[in-house]
């Protein structure tokens, strides 16, 4: 197994354990993670970009059977 996968895995694995793998904590602590690290000014971040605006439903998509 490459050494960096491993490497990562154990980590996740840490990090889960400290959490008592809760999810919601799991969750928690990366989102404090990043906010720690945006505001460190040491890392660069890139925003999502907003979901595409979806299409206004035609005829055939309102549950109606087409012709």
């Amino acid at each position: 197994m490459n050494e960096v996968v491993k490497e990562v895995r154990e980590m996740r694995m840490k990090i889960s354990e400290k959490c008592g793998h809760d999810l919601n904590r799991v969750l928690e602590y990366y989102q404090k993670s990043g906010e720690e690290m945006r505001k460190s000014g040491k890392y660069k971040f890139v925003d999502p970009e907003p979901p595409a605006e979806k299409p206004a439903p035609t005829e055939s998509t309102r549950g109606e059977a087409a012709d």
